[in-house]
């Protein structure tokens, strides 16, 4: 037999075998390279699971690799939120103080996303803030949620220097910068090598988005343009109450030492420990002393060092915070005016 009538043979062959041409079988065996056209992909099944942080995979081959997730433990669903950066850990900080939030007032929650984007913003720029994956795990697996806050405050802290209440820091500072880290994400092409970093990349995206419409004025149900922004105070509320939980400090009512009465508008945070100092708004005095119609006048943010605001006094009668010298609240005070008048 000769070549001709073996290939001949072989062809058709393949062609019952595979359910193709004649031609087709033909073509395959004379150029046994060009399969891709004809034959179905290959399925090969490979094994999927946690590995140490920072393997390549090389040491073991068949095994697709992923790092430690807060979700793989089974903790309680907060404490898994609030280790997962960047966008669950701004979601659970926030619920914290919004959940005590009187219904009928705006609802912040809606914005976690700019508290997110800064945590992202400054874990890329600043490495050393990421949490020690090691400590965090740990944290997680124990079901602990303060272990995990003290395990990020590095981050938190770093996220209330950098948030503010105050608009010319916003305008002139924060947003800028915000701005420009946006920015840097969109034109940045750079080849992702790695399940976590193409993860870490699509998160990021996420809220680049956000940031874009969220200045991008749009037209409301009613045929109104709603105009741009965003609430960009809520973080450095959010941040603020988190650590004052943590570390002690003023977010009410105080006496400065040369006796005003204010109310903590914001707290200034250094690298550990309670606030160094707290932008502060005065009051409208009372009567008597007092604070009075606790509202705070708009023309003062006054810097004011965290050792020259001290706690209001409580009223010595029916324990309400006074603020006043003679630690009398209005009412008390008021009465005892009236019992003195009439005796």
């Amino acid at each position: 037999m000769t070549d001709d009538k073996h290939a001949k043979r072989a062809a058709r062959e393949l062609a019952a075998r595979e359910g193709i041409s004649y031609t087709a079988a033909r073509r395959r065996l004379a150029d046994p390279g060009d399969v891709d056209q004809e034959q179905p992909p290959v399925l090969i099944p490979i094994a999927v699971g946690i590995c140490a942080e920072g393997c390549d995979g090389s040491r073991h081959p068949g095994a697709l690799c992923r790092p430690w997730r807060p979700k793989d433990v089974s903790a309680r669903w907060e404490v898994q939120r609030a280790a997962e950066l960047p966008a669950g850990r701004a979601d659970q900080v926030a619920e914290r103080v919004e959940a005590d939030r009187p219904p009928g007032t705006y609802n912040a929650m809606y914005d976690t996303w700019l508290l997110a984007l800064a945590y992202a913003m400054l874990t890329d720029q600043h490495p050393e803030l990421r949490p020690d994956r090691t400590a965090l795990r740990a944290a997680v697996e124990a079901d602990d949620l303060a272990a995990v806050d003290a395990v990020m405050e590095p981050l938190d802290r770093a996220a209330a220097r950098l948030m503010t209440k105050v608009s010319e820091v916003w305008n002139n500072d924060v947003k800028p910068r915000l701005d420009a880290y946006v920015d840097a994400m969109e034109s940045d092409t750079r080849e992702l090598a790695t399940w976590q970093e193409v993860e870490e990349r699509d998160a990021v995206d996420r809220l680049v988005r956000k940031w874009r419409q969220a200045w991008t004025p749009v037209r409301n149900y009613n045929g109104y343009w709603d105009p741009p922004g965003v609430m960009w105070v809520a973080p450095k509320g959010w941040l603020d109450s988190l650590l004052v939980g943590r570390h002690g400090g003023h977010l009410d009512r105080v006496r400065l030492t040369d006796g005003r009465p204010a109310v903590v508008y914001a707290a200034e945070w250094g690298d550990d420990g309670p606030p160094v100092a707290y932008r502060v708004r005065e009051l409208e005095p009372g009567r008597h002393g007092n604070v009075g119609r606790l509202v705070p006048s708009l023309r003062s943010a006054e810097l004011v060092p965290a050792a020259d605001c001290r706690d209001d006094k409580p009223c010595r009668v029916c324990g309400q915070k006074a603020g006043m010298t003679e630690a009398l609240c209005n009412g008390c005070a008021a009465e005892r005016e009236g019992s003195e008048l009439t005796s």
